[in-house]
């Protein structure tokens, strides 16, 4: 008769169960990473139109200043 080998059955479907967890995490990981970068992108875009609006303003601010001092004289 063959002789089974139950640990190394045993510890071999726990690696196999690992092995698939594990590439399961790295493809969650990835995912997480791409949304991550996409939101930081999104984030940085809107910032830097927030601060060519506001230098925008500024400009406009000054020049319709200007306007009225003279204007006023």
């Amino acid at each position: 008769m063959d002789k089974i080998d139950y640990n190394a059955l045993y510890w071999k479907s726990k690696s196999v169960q690992r092995n698939a967890e594990n590439k399961e995490l790295k493809k969650r990981i990835k995912e997480l990473t791409n949304s991550r970068d996409g939101w930081k992108e999104k984030y940085k875009v809107k910032r830097d139109v927030a601060d060519l609006l506001k230098k925008e303003i500024e400009l406009l601010k000054k020049k319709t200043e200007d306007i009225l001092k003279q204007i006023i004289e």
